[in-house]
C-alpha cells in the first residue's frame, strides 16, 4: 500500500515538475523573443533614417526589356505606298509591285543602367544615365502586292507576310533625369521621374526566312533625340543604401537608319536597382 502511494506521489510530482518546466520555458522564450524583437525594431529605426542632405549618389540597375515594333514611316523621304523598291534590309533583292507597310519585331531583351547623380535633398535627385539596351530581331512584316526576285520559296506577295529574321538592336542611352521621391516611413520610398537626351542605336539584320528567304545586308547606326519616364518604389536596407523595383519607358523620336525613317519607337523595361547615397 505504501509502495503504491509513493508511486502515485512520484507521478504527481513529475507531472507538476513538467508543467513548471514548460512554464519557465515559455517565459524564457517570451522574454528572449521580446528582446530580439526590440533589437529588430531598433535596427529598423536606424535603417529607416534617410540620408536627407545634399550629396552625390549612384544607381546601378539590371532588368528585362520589351520593344514596340519598329515600323517604317518613310523611305528616302517618301511616304508609303511605294512601288518597285527593294524589300527592307536587302539592297540586292528587287521587288516588282507595291509595298504599303514594313516593320520589324523584336524578342524580349535586357537592360543595364549606370547612373551617377546628385541629390538636392531627400525628395529631389538628378542623375546622368547611360548603359545599354539589347534586343534580338524576331520578325520582319511586309504588306503589299507584287513579286520578289532572287529569293528562295514562293516569290509572290499578296497581302501581309510575316517572316522570321535574325539580327539585333543595340541602344545606348545618354539621359539627364530628375527623380522625385517621397519617403513614407519604415524605409519605403516611392518615386517618379522623367528625363531627356539622346540614344545611340545600332541595328543589324542578316537573314530573312519563312515563306520566302534571302540574305539581309543591313547594318546601320544613328544618334537620335530621346526621352524617358519612370516610376517605382525603393526600400532602404541600410543608411545610404536602398534597393528598388522600377518601370521605365524610353522613346526615340523618328529614328533614321540610312534612309529608312521609322515611326516613334518605344522600349519598356522592368528593373531591379541598387542605389547608393553618399
Amino acid at each position: 500500500m505504501k509502495v503504491e502511494w509513493f508511486a502515485e506521489g512520484f507521478r504527481h510530482l513529475r507531472t507538476q515538475g513538467l508543467k513548471f518546466f514548460k512554464s519557465c520555458l515559455l517565459v524564457m522564450v517570451f522574454f528572449c523573443g521580446s528582446n530580439l524583437f526590440a533589437q529588430r525594431l531598433s535596427l529598423t529605426d536606424v535603417q529607416s533614417q534617410p540620408v536627407s542632405g545634399p550629396g552625390p549618389g549612384l544607381r546601378i540597375a539590371l532588368g528585362g526589356t520589351v520593344n514596340s515594333d519598329m515600323a517604317v514611316a518613310q523611305r528616302d523621304n517618301r511616304d508609303y505606298p511605294q512601288s518597285n523598291i527593294n524589300p527592307l534590309f536587302a539592297t540586292s533583292v528587287p521587288f516588282n509591285g507595291t509595298i504599303s507597310y514594313e516593320s520589324i519585331g523584336f524578342n524580349p531583351g535586357f537592360r543595364f543602367d549606370f547612373a551617377p547623380g546628385y541629390r538636392l535633398n531627400q525628395w529631389i535627385n538628378f542623375e546622368f544615365e547611360t548603359g545599354c539596351i539589347y534586343n534580338t530581331v524576331e520578325s520582319y512584316t511586309i504588306s503589299g502586292n507584287g513579286t520578289f526576285t532572287g529569293v528562295g520559296g514562293n516569290p509572290n506577295l499578296n497581302g501581309t507576310m510575316k517572316l522570321d529574321a535574325q539580327g539585333y538592336l543595340l541602344q545606348v542611352p545618354l539621359m539627364v533625369n530628375v527623380e522625385f521621391s517621397y519617403p513614407i516611413g519604415d524605409g519605403w520610398r516611392p518615386f517618379v521621374g522623367a528625363g531627356g537626351g539622346g540614344m545611340f542605336q545600332k541595328l543589324t539584320v542578316s537573314t530573312i526566312s519563312g515563306t520566302i528567304h534571302y540574305q539581309g545586308d543591313f547594318n546601320q547606326s544613328n544618334f537620335m533625340g530621346a526621352w524617358e519616364a519612370f516610376l517605382g518604389c525603393g526600400y532602404q536596407v541600410a543608411p545610404g543604401f536602398d534597393v528598388s523595383i522600377a518601370y521605365r519607358i524610353d522613346g526615340v523620336l523618328s529614328p533614321d537608319f540610312g534612309g529608312y525613317t521609322m515611326q516613334n519607337f518605344y522600349t519598356q523595361a522592368a528593373e531591379f536597382e541598387m542605389n547608393w547615397r553618399f
